[in-house]
């Protein structure tokens, strides 16, 4: 059941850097009492997956007590190359027969066993189909080995992982209101895996990873502006390039093209209409320039997501920026604490 009452705390583990939000409210008026973030090690997080345990671990405890955190209950994010989504027609049946009716049929739609996996689904429509109304699914799974390594870095800092849900679709509970109508992408710019996903009225159609990678782009312009490769680290937070940058000209393009190609391929899938806004999220959703070039070249609105939109501030409890597109995945996800069941 959803974990409203109580504060809960939305937590995101991206590539030398674990960001956190603690809400507290019911589901469509919750408040943040706590937020903040704090640095990994660089090959702590790789590529979405966490590949050492005890320094998470570690970074967590930091965190929880910089940023005051009082819940120990957590929202965990994950989104990697492992985790599959899938949107499927399924055949109407009672509600109380539809998990186990799905679960038995769900491993023909995924490249691994669903032994290995976790699953999980959620009804997000319906359709036609050869004159029959059926359910729209979406199929959601991820490689258990993948899993053990995040829960076993929350449990090593003493917090209690209450729920694991995929990152890219945490981001859709921050999609502002005036934007769930129609069809709109939201793109979530990280340092570690950068995704996008389609959404038709505030429900997901579709999703996958990105291939810009915001890390080769912090190194390219290092180099640039010589500083040397690898100077920079993470953060890169200090460098401003120009408008004639090579290297910001280049992640725009990369950007802008793969935003393109996505938005090409899937309105050739169904009769989806236009795409109204693109929505960004993370840290490259703030590279200079990058809003107004993707306007230009996608003739749509583009917007930063602006987490307070989604909920309100405790004043005075929190230390960062909450306006911040970084912290969209994490309000996102402990926005997922106050939902209820299924």
């Amino acid at each position: 059941m959803g974990l409203w009452g109580k504060s809960v705390v939305g937590l995101e583990m991206d590539t030398g850097m674990i960001r956190a939000v603690e809400v507290k409210g019911k589901n469509g008026a919750a408040k943040v009492v706590a937020a903040g973030e704090y640095p990994l090690p660089e090959k702590a997080v790789v590529e979405g997956v966490v590949q050492d345990v005890e320094a998470v671990s570690a970074a967590l405890q930091d965190l929880w007590r910089e940023a005051r955190f009082k819940s120990r209950d957590v929202v965990l994010g994950v989104f990697n190359q492992s985790v599959l989504l899938r949107l499927i027609n399924f055949p109407k049946v009672p509600k109380e027969k539809l998990a186990q009716a799905i679960r038995l049929q769900a491993g023909d739609y995924f490249p691994i066993p669903l032994s290995q996996l976790e699953f999980d689904f959620a009804v997000v429509g319906e359709t036609e189909e050869d004159g029959e109304s059926k359910h729209r699914i979406l199929l959601v799974a991820a490689k258990q080995t993948d899993l053990q390594q995040s829960i076993a870095a929350v449990v090593g800092s003493k917090l209690n992982p209450q729920v694991i849900d995929a990152s890219l679709l945490a981001l859709l509970r921050t999609m502002p209101p005036e934007r769930r109508r129609g069809t709109a992408v939201m793109v979530d710019l990280a340092l570690g895996v950068s995704s996008i996903v389609l959404a038709v009225d505030g429900m997901p159609r579709y999703a996958r990873v990105l291939s810009v990678n915001l890390r080769h782009y912090f190194a390219e312009l290092a180099i640039e502006l010589g500083m040397g490769e690898g100077a920079v680290g993470y953060d890169a937070a200090t460098l401003e390039p120009g408008s004639k940058s090579e290297a910001l000209q280049r992640w725009h393009q990369a950007v802008a093209g793969e935003i393109r190609t996505f938005i090409s391929f899937y309105l050739q899938q169904e009769e989806l209409g236009e795409v109204q806004a693109v929505l960004l999220s993370g840290r490259g959703a703030r590279i200079t320039g990058l809003a107004d070039y993707l306007r230009k070249e996608l003739g749509v609105t583009v917007e930063l997501v602006r987490p307070l939109a989604a909920v309100k501030t405790v004043k005075g409890t929190v230390q960062v920026d909450l306006n911040n597109p970084d912290f969209a995945v994490s309000t996102g996800l402990a926005l997922r604490g106050l939902e209820g069941e299924r």
